[in-house]
């Protein structure tokens, strides 16, 4: 059981890559640079959204550019 979920998470590795690692990263870096809302929305809501979607682009064409 505990195996499947593993590989399970390991196969979607890119896009939770994106998730839990670019979006906080990405955030940090429009705040450090005073962009604190985008349209409204808190950076770090627009970083997820990119985030994710870049990862699933990248774990659909298996590379991430």
């Amino acid at each position: 059981m505990i195996g499947s979920i593993f590989l399970y998470l390991v196969s979607k590795g890119r896009i939770l890559f994106g998730v839990f690692f670019m979006a906080p990263v990405c955030s940090q870096l429009l705040n450090y640079n005073n962009i604190d809302k985008i349209f409204g929305i808190p950076s770090i809501i627009s970083c997820l959204a990119v985030g994710f979607f870049w990862g699933l682009y990248a774990n659909y064409k298996k590379q991430w550019f």
